[in-house]
């Protein structure tokens, strides 16, 4: 029968805490959830215009060129997705969110009909995405040295 050696690297605990995540990886984690609350609160704004919040009615949906309903729908649920599976981490969530966020850039100068909060959410999503390519490197390359 032997002791466990702690200093032994087959003797380590297993689990969070003896896990090292660097500063960057830290980082990242909460770009990931600033960036996943961010992509459902635009959710819920295209939810919001849907059922007439902040426009009056929905009548005011229904008036809308198809197409301009179509992205609604769409994003309405994209952006949920999205920034759930960004908040927590997935490996497809970015490529969701740069899905996402290429569709939004591409229906905002295809569809005229734009609102001021729709061009501003869209921008602060682009400037977000590309913090987050950033961040996402100086992650990479933090692992990378440490190896």
């Amino acid at each position: 029968m032997s002791m466990l050696d702690p200093t032994d690297p087959i003797d380590a605990a297993i689990g969070p805490h003896s896990v090292e995540i660097g500063l960057w990886q830290r980082r990242l984690v909460q770009f990931q959830r600033v960036a996943g609350g961010f992509m459902v609160f635009k959710g819920i704004t295209h939810w919001a215009s849907l059922f007439g919040f902040g426009d009056g009615s929905v009548s005011h949906f229904q008036q809308l060129p198809a197409d301009a309903q179509a992205a609604t729908v769409f994003f309405a649920i994209i952006d949920l997705v999205a920034g759930v599976a960004v908040w927590l981490g997935s490996a497809w969530g970015a490529m969701m969110w740069l899905i996402a966020a290429a569709a939004q850039i591409m229906a905002n100068v295809l569809v005229l009909e734009l609102s001021g909060l729709n061009v501003l959410l869209t921008i602060i999503e682009v400037l977000m995405v590309a913090g987050y390519v950033l961040v996402r490197y100086m992650a990479h390359v933090e692992s990378s040295n440490r190896r």
